[in-house]
């Protein structure tokens, strides 16, 4: 039986390495899932799973994540994608193409960093207008990284199915970002 979330995090705040372990156990094979989607190279995804327990043990304390799964998800893929950057240049745009009519290219000076975060604001309010599961099938094909068929497989769904719910999907979102003055 793996321990609760508050119990985790507990440890790390009391610096014990049990805290290490616990967080493996509990999340080691989901957050493995998470690297190698993005990844899909073993070695690499071993990596990033040990220094995301490093991030996790550096930002604890002072940090107290309300969601265990999600603050080792974030720092997971921050650090999967820094890699696949790195060792691909360019790379990681390939799983946005499909989003490429919903958000605006990003440039790389203040201004767009203020739209980043406000598109990220305004995808934070859009997810929350979606059906549990129109969600939970969105955020497993671009939060996540899993494949089409991966995110059928896991929902149950054909993946006629599921490519049909991410483009009502995306085109709800490009709706919803205009309705909320996002320029595309």
């Amino acid at each position: 039986m793996s321990m609760e979330d508050s119990g985790i995090v507990a440890l790390y705040f009391e610096r014990s390495e049990r805290a290490l372990l616990e967080t493996e156990r509990k999340y080691g094979a989901f957050l493995h899932q998470v690297a190698y989607n993005i990844l899909h190279n073993l070695c690499d995804t071993e990596e990033i799973i040990n220094d995301t327990y490093m991030g996790a043990w550096k930002a604890m304390p002072p940090t107290r994540p309300d969601n265990l799964k999600h603050f080792l998800s974030r720092i997971t893929r921050n650090l999967s994608f820094d890699r696949l950057d790195y060792l691909h240049a360019g790379k990681r745009q390939a799983l946005f193409v499909e989003l490429d009519d919903c958000i605006p290219d990003g440039r790389s000076d203040m201004e767009d960093m203020w739209e980043a975060r406000e598109i990220g604001r305004v995808l934070n309010k859009f997810l929350g207008t979606l059906d549990a599961r129109d969600c939970a099938v969105f955020l497993a094909r671009y939060y996540y990284a899993y494949s089409i068929k991966e995110v059928a497989d896991q929902y149950a769904l054909p993946v006629r199915r599921v490519k049909y719910l991410l483009s009502k999907t995306r085109k709800k979102l490009q709706d919803f970002l205009a309705s909320e003055g996002v320029v595309l």
